[in-house]
């Protein structure tokens, strides 16, 4: 049943060229409860940003297309409700293309290091290379030690994203 929904979602982003959820793309889908109250939630992000018109737009379009596909109806149920949003300030981020989306904000990320613990690193993202020639990566910049007396130098890291265990955006105040 997921796959049929992520389906109907897929078919909707790429149909919606020139509309209103133009650039919106599919980040997660989790379906929850019975039959008898079904709860659908999609996560859709934006290369700048969704906007609730796109998240609108997607929710609308998907509904139809449950509504229209009887045998995906009676697995659902009549009686659903669809969620569909972007992912929160302080949610990790799922799938690489997230990463566009955050470049010059602060991240806190979780990595893995050869040996030894994870480390936890927290900077503003400078560069994302998702490219398929080779393997993708983000480059960091991390933040000033702000102790007195001290100048620390610091130089931007590049973390391939095998080595991320955790990222996820932080506000900056």
């Amino acid at each position: 049943m997921q796959e049929r929904i992520r389906n109907c979602v897929s078919r909707v982003i790429a149909e919606s060229v020139g509309t209103r959820g133009e650039g919106a793309y599919l980040i997660d889908i989790k379906v929850k409860g019975k039959a008898s109250a079904r709860k659908i939630e999609i996560l859709m992000d934006a290369d700048v940003g969704i906007r609730i018109h796109q998240c609108a737009y997607v929710s609308r379009r998907v509904r139809e297309q449950i509504e229209a596909d009887d045998e995906l109806l009676e697995l659902i149920g009549e009686n659903f409700d669809m969620i569909v949003s972007s992912p929160g300030l302080g949610e990790p981020i799922i799938i690489p293309r997230q990463y566009i989306r955050h470049i010059g904000k602060l991240l806190r990320v979780t990595c893995a290091v050869q040996d030894g613990e994870p480390v936890e690193l927290a900077g503003h993202i400078q560069e994302v290379s998702l490219s398929e020639e080779s393997a993708p990566y983000i480059v960091i910049m991390p933040e000033k030690n702000k102790k007195r007396g001290q100048q620390s130098k610091t130089e931007a890291v590049t973390l391939y994203l095998n080595q991320i265990i955790r990222a996820v955006p932080e506000a900056e105040l």
